[in-house]
């Protein structure tokens, strides 16, 4: 969900090692995805890429946030706005936990 190099650029640089390991290893973070779609994603974050299933876009969404905000990741301006436009239409959508 998060890549490990956004993930870095925004903070887990700060996170322990136990903690990185942590990080990418969360279920919370990992999703099995076809190679193209994870190739297409590359590093970039809500602001930069957003999947072509519009309709899995609130819960992508919702669980990047949800992953920051566990590991005290930081936002970009351009990512926060890619958010809210996202969370605009998703009426009632929560962080997950897990």
């Amino acid at each position: 969900m998060v890549a490990l190099s956004d993930a870095w650029q925004k903070g887990a640089q700060q996170l322990t090692r136990d903690g990185r390991i942590q990080f990418a290893n969360d279920p919370l973070n990992l999703l099995a995805v076809d190679g193209p779609a994870n190739q297409q994603k590359g590093d970039g974050d809500a602001a930069t890429w957003l999947p072509a299933n519009s309709t899995f876009r609130c819960e992508y969404v919702a669980r990047q946030v949800a992953i920051k905000k566990k590991y005290t990741l930081w936002v970009t301006p351009a990512e926060k706005q890619a958010m809210e436009q996202v969370f605009s239409v998703c009426a009632g959508q929560n962080l997950p936990t897990k």
